[in-house]
């Protein structure tokens, strides 16, 4: 029926519980398609009976003839159940087969099957997954053509696109092998995930947008789910006895928790009883709460923060942020502010009030007068603009010192910073004099101060939040809080080490390549800006062939990652390089290759794809690639997980390093990092409410030294990272929790300040909730539901939504689904 088109509906019998029964006694006219959940399969092929029972369904099987009964068979997410079948081991898949046919003779019933495999393995595999799904339909059609077969499948937005790893799947090779395709297309946010919406709107639009153009649309069923998770985020998983911060429920158990039925001391005091109010997620069309927490604050809600903190914005999250160290620097008492211009110089000196370059032989005097005789200290400003422009020569009084640096990593260069000329001298009154002379062609001069104390270090900025937490009233209209007392989370975002920055190129400045950065060793190099974005630093990919490079010819341990995009026309080589070391993408041949000179060090064979000319600028597939060279051992990684692939000796060369092609190509990210020495985004502290000072995240390493000025590490045996720690960092948001806080009262209010020591960590959210228990709750309901049952028929224009499942639902969504009969 017309009517209908895109409107069905179909459900699992999961549940088992009251309320899947109720819901099949007044809605089962609004189903088009169940599967019942009540056939499992193990290694050996044999299919067993187990859950819901088909006795307990016949009821209602034999009530509504319209609505397609399927045989669900289930792995239960088990992959060695999965590999026995699609490898056929010990004969398992063809006892499937015959098992199949079995199970359809003893409920001749039934309308066909519905096959819910999961945990397949990697792409790799794909091929041989998609033979088991023929050989299962053509089984079942040889048996019975009139019998379906529906198939429920992970969420995929490309090919190699699952967020959980079941890139065996591919949507437009399965599409033949199936009446319908069931996609779960839930289960983005779970009890171990952070917490969020289960079905965003990212992750589903990125699933259908591709599904569509891969597979029939009246095949597909858009899965949403009908459950919610509550994750308890005031302790660690650990000390609260679980696996997980989350737990799985139904819309009804989250209605106990809006209505003050439940909370987290078993359901009895002393934690009071407190109905609350969900938000609405307009964005990803889902409701959430926050169960006894008092306040919370996003990042960016700060009442200040300093710089270098930036404010950004990601799926929703308003966090803090920053991207590189700045130093901080302090003088007390100034005496003596002298700016660039001296009172003589000689050889060839660029001078003005704002700064004093050297080049050859080049020198200047600056003469200054104390009042008083006293102890001061001296500090002067100083520019390295490049690798190679790295020394200067100070004297004070005829007292000279020399400053040099040859860090890579070091984040001062190309910017001015500060430094101790001498610390806590003792001066006459009087004129005294300082001159600088020329250590290396091209260091700046920016001038110096007398002052009564200097000091300077890194400093990656620090937020403050001002928390105001009130009482709530309970269920008996008393007011309330918490009974033991407040604790502290903060919802952080870290990540795993990465080598220390050198440079990060992505050719958003508006002079991309200025010469004295760049050169270009061969062929032709340019880069394009989206110059229709008003933004600040748009989108821009460098683009050319031959040979381009960082103007400085003495580079040897040093790490390197590019992120490549073929355009439709390429062919050949391109990758990166350092002197005749080359690590490059072979298009023609589908590998990752290493030469030195001409000769090939290495491969992995892998698979990337070129971007047509639509795409090339607005939605490229781009591939990353990485080269580690220390000594004469290179390391070669590549894909967004940095997996290492294989290792060579090559020999120990110096010199120019950059981007190497063939052939035109495009490249929208080039990074230079230290081959040793690696920088941690790990570790924050904070000064609590309560005034208690904690430090979080640093992890404890082996095989390195710290450098406590920069807080960066460099190895001292040549190992990967990974091996200097046995703890691992989330990928995803975590939490962090203060001590239980009992002089924190309700009515007051109280200043939290979190002071960031690494860079690359976001500041997320912060709660303050009762100390007994608090959590962030999602939840599905009607609303929500019925947004998502319409985007499916109108926007993507598929067969229907499936909902996981029966039972867990708001009841009073079926009212709103139209009836599948007249």
């Amino acid at each position: 029926m017309e009517r209908l088109k895109g409107k069905k509906i179909m459900v699992w019998t999961f549940m088992g519980n009251a309320r899947m029964y109720e819901a099949l006694e007044k809605y089962g006219d609004r189903i088009d398609t169940i599967g019942l959940f009540s056939f499992k399969v193990r290694a050996t092929g044999e299919i067993v009976e187990s859950g819901v029972t088909i006795s307990s369904m016949l009821p209602y099987i034999n009530r509504y003839r319209h609505i397609k009964w399927l045989l669900t068979i289930a792995n239960d997410g088990a992959n060695s159940i999965f590999r026995a079948l699609r490898d056929n081991t010990n004969g398992a898949q063809e006892l499937f087969l015959s098992e199949l046919i079995r199970i359809m003779k003893k409920y001749p019933w039934c309308d066909g099957i519905d096959i819910d495999l999961e945990r397949g393995d990697d792409y790799s595999t794909h091929a041989e997954s998609t033979t088991m799904f023929k050989n299962i339909y053509n089984t079942i059609k040889a048996y019975d053509s009139s019998k379906l077969m529906n198939i429920c499948l992970p969420g995929m937005t490309s090919v190699n696109g699952s967020v959980g790893g079941e890139n065996w799947c591919v949507y437009g090779d399965l599409d033949p092998y199936c009446d319908t395709a069931s996609i779960m297309s839930y289960g983005m946010a779970w009890s171990g995930s952070a917490p969020g919406p289960v079905s965003p709107r990212s992750w589903l639009e990125g699933i259908y947008d591709y599904a569509v153009t891969v597979m029939n649309p009246d095949k597909i069923f858009f899965g949403m789910p009908a459950y919610g998770w509550n994750w308890q985020i005031y302790d660690t998983p650990e000390n609260l006895g679980k696996a997980y911060r989350g737990t799985s429920h139904t819309y009804y158990a989250a209605k106990y928790w809006m209505t003050g039925v439940y909370n987290f001391t078993d359901d009895a005091p002393p934690q009071p009883f407190i109905p609350i109010v969900a938000y609405w997620d307009d964005d990803n069309k889902v409701p959430w709460a926050l169960p006894h927490v008092y306040d919370y604050m996003e990042g960016r809600d700060a009442t200040r923060y300093s710089y270098p903190l930036l404010s950004a914005s990601y799926n929703g999250r308003q966090y803090l942020t920053a991207y590189g160290k700045q130093q901080k620097s302090a003088f007390g008492t100034v005496y003596v502010d002298h700016d660039a211009m001296p009172d003589s110089y000689s050889g060839v000196v660029s001078v003005s009030n704002s700064v004093t370059t050297l080049g050859d032989e080049g020198a200047a005097t600056y003469h200054f007068t104390l009042a008083q005789a006293g102890t001061y200290d001296v500090a002067v400003k100083l520019g390295f603009p490049f690798w190679d422009k790295n020394s200067i020569h100070i004297s004070l009084d005829g007292n000279e010192v020399d400053f040099f640096e040859n860090r890579l990593w070091w984040p001062y260069w190309r910017t001015t910073f500060w430094a101790v000329l001498k610390k806590g001298v003792s001066l006459s009154a009087g004129t005294h004099t300082i001159t600088i002379s020329l250590g290396a062609k091209g260091v700046q001069f920016y001038g110096f101060r007398v002052c009564s104390s200097f000091s300077e270090e890194p400093t990656v900025g620090e937020a403050e939040y001002t928390l105001a937490p009130r009482h709530f009233k309970d269920v008996n209209g008393d007011m309330v809080g918490p009974a033991t007392g407040f604790k502290l989370t903060l919802e952080m975002l870290r990540r795993k080490a990465d080598s220390a920055l050198v440079w990060y190129e992505d050719f958003r400045d508006d002079n991309p390549l200025p010469q004295s950065y760049w050169k270009t060793l061969s062929g032709e190099w340019s880069v394009w800006q989206d110059t229709s974005n008003s933004m600040n630093r748009p989108y821009s990919q460098l683009e050319g062939k031959g040979q381009l490079a960082w103007n400085y010819n003495n580079f040897s341990d040093i790490h390197l990652r590019a992120q490549i995009i073929f355009p439709e026309t390429f062919s050949g080589k391109a990758g990166v390089f350092i002197e005749t070391i080359y690590c490059c993408f072979n298009y023609d041949n589908q590998r990752i290759e290493l030469y030195e000179g001409s000769t090939l060090k290495g491969s992995y064979a892998t698979s990337f794809s070129k971007t047509s000319a639509a795409n090339i600028r607005s939605n490229p597939s781009f591939y990353t690639l990485e080269i580690r060279k220390r000594g004469n051992q290179v390391r070669v990684y590549s894909s967004a997980s940095n997996t290492l692939r294989f290792t060579a000796t090559c020999s120990d060369v110096t010199g120019y390093a950059g981007i190497r092609s063939d052939n035109k190509v495009h490249c929208q990210l080039l990074r230079l990092g230290d081959a040793w020495t690696y920088e941690p985004y790990e570790r924050f502290d904070v000064l609590m409410p309560d005034g208690a000072f904690k430090t979080y995240g640093r992890l404890s390493r082996s095989n390195c030294s710290w450098d406590d000025e920069f807080q960066v590490f460099t190895l001292t045996a040549d190992l990967e990272e990974s091996a200097t720690r046995s703890e691992s960092i989330s990928l995803d948001y975590d939490f962090f929790h203060s001590d239980m806080m009992p002089s924190i009262q309700c009515g007051n209010d109280y200043s939290v300040t979190i002071i960031l020591r690494d860079i690359n960590i976001w500041i997320s959210r912060i709660f303050l909730g009762d100390g007994d228990g608090f959590s962030i709750l999602y939840y599905q309901d009607v609303d929500s539901l019925v947004y998502w049952a319409n985007e499916a028929a109108y926007r993507w224009k598929l067969r229907g939504m499936c909902m996981w499942s029966l039972g867990q639902e708001d009841l009073r969504l079926w009212e709103w689904l139209p009836k599948q009969i007249e």
